[in-house]
């Protein structure tokens, strides 16, 4: 058993704060099936565990892989761990940076602003579940491996890859010259989403809950769409909003072949 002093323990609790997550490269993943997918990705060095895992159904596959595992008490692991009911475990684990070379499949979905991490979260969970090629993180955003965000991925965070982009305008010349369309979706838009020809390779813009795509990014869109709504509600939350874009983008590529 390690104690609070050693430098593994000392490392995952600096990883809480994102400033270390950024000059470490590494973040933390908590909880059984996290560890796991991390395990199975290849990204987690090494996991900390403590008494509370052996009331956790798969303990055994997290305890006897190849990852080194280090021991620690309850209290340890509960302040390290973010959630109030920690499930004995977490992974130290290597963040993976892309390029958007890497990325170039027919959809692409990109977001400007989103603050609120279960949104990011269900949206990387449901791009990863629709397809969709990978993601590309504008400036502003909240941050991928806030664990309140990894958390609502529901370990999609490890399937899909996504890119940080710090300046839009050189994305979007990127995008353009590998013949993307750039679609957003807004009032201005004289084409209902259901219109829309998903052959073309896409990159999908969406934007933050309160104010949209920015009016800048919004300006390098070559395509503007609206989402029909018939009822009295104003606006869909981003995550569902992104859901009915890209599941109509997956609709069309398997029904329309």
């Amino acid at each position: 058993m390690i104690s609070k002093d050693n430098k593994l323990v000392k490392k995952a609790q600096k990883l809480k704060k994102k400033k270390y997550r950024e000059i470490e490269g590494l973040f933390l993943a908590e909880g059984i099936r996290f560890v796991e997918a991390a395990i199975e990705n290849g990204s987690a060095e090494y996991v900390l565990y403590s008494n509370m895992i052996y009331s956790t159904n798969g303990y055994e596959r997290v305890l006897e892989s190849d990852v080194d595992s280090f021991e620690v008490q309850d209290s340890i692991l509960r302040d390290i761990c973010d959630t109030e009911s920690p499930q004995g475990v977490v992974a130290i684990c290597t963040k993976k940076d892309h390029v958007i070379e890497e990325i170039m499949g027919d959809l692409l979905v990109i977001v400007d602003g989103v603050q609120d991490p279960g949104n990011l979260g269900t949206i990387i969970r449901t791009c990863d579940a629709a397809g969709v090629s990978g993601i590309i993180i504008l400036k502003g955003t909240v941050d991928v491996y806030n664990p309140k965000v990894l958390r609502s991925t529901m370990g999609s965070i490890f399937h899909i890859p996504i890119v940080s982009a710090d300046n839009f305008s050189n994305t979007s010349n990127i995008l353009l010259n590998n013949g993307y369309k750039i679609l957003a979706t807004s009032l201005q838009g004289k084409k209902s989403l259901y219109e829309y020809n998903f052959s073309n390779k896409t990159a999908v813009i969406l934007g933050n809950e309160a104010n949209g795509v920015s009016d800048e990014n919004l300006s390098l869109a070559t395509d503007l769409i609206i989402i029909p709504m018939e009822g009295e509600a104003e606006s869909l939350n981003v995550g569902v909003a992104n859901s009915v874009i890209v599941y109509e983008a997956l609709r069309q590529r398997i029904y329309k072949k």
